[in-house]
């Protein structure tokens, strides 16, 4: 049952269209009280396939989450819910592939690797209170996917109703 509403969380997103690399699409029920929410628990999402992103996308969230005042518990005891989607994808770049074939170097080089992170906040009645994505580019290396990672969760978290309001 969770997996389908995350699936069609998902669907709703996808059909808002994917947002450009940089760019965040955020929505949200303009009935909620968010100021009135405390703490929040997490369930299950749609994790990253790299147990390390993983980490850093929950960290940072942790992180955004305790910044706007909420304290996190177990599961669904909270106030609200949060889960996390990620979905990673690979497509080459024809023009920087045709660059490379004339240029007779690794076209390896031209794979472009976008990851695309969506996070969703629901009550107690499993109703949509908030929902951002954004799509990233994503460097291979480590520290930069880290940095990335960290970003984008932070442009997310910009849209957080109450900092909207502000």
């Amino acid at each position: 049952m969770m997996r389908i509403g995350g699936l069609m969380v998902l669907l709703m997103l996808v059909a808002q269209g994917r947002p450009a690399p940089g760019k965040i699409n955020s929505t949200y029920d303009k009935t909620a009280a968010f100021a009135t929410f405390k703490t929040y628990g997490w369930i299950a999402g749609q994790p990253a396939f790299d147990p390390a992103a993983d980490k850093t996308i929950v960290s940072a969230i942790d992180a955004e989450m305790t910044a706007l005042g909420l304290t996190k518990v177990e599961g669904r005891a909270g106030d609200v819910t949060l889960r996390y989607l990620a979905v990673r994808s690979t497509s080459v770049d024809l023009d920087k592939l045709e660059e490379l074939t004339r240029q007779g170097g690794d076209k390896s080089g031209a794979d472009v690797t976008v990851g695309r992170l969506i996070v969703v906040m629901e009550d107690k009645a499993s109703r949509r209170l908030w929902a951002a994505d954004g799509v990233e580019r994503l460097n291979p290396a480590v520290a930069d996917r880290d940095q990335t990672i960290k970003g984008i969760v932070a442009r997310i978290f910009e849209t957080y109703p109450t900092r909207q309001n502000k």
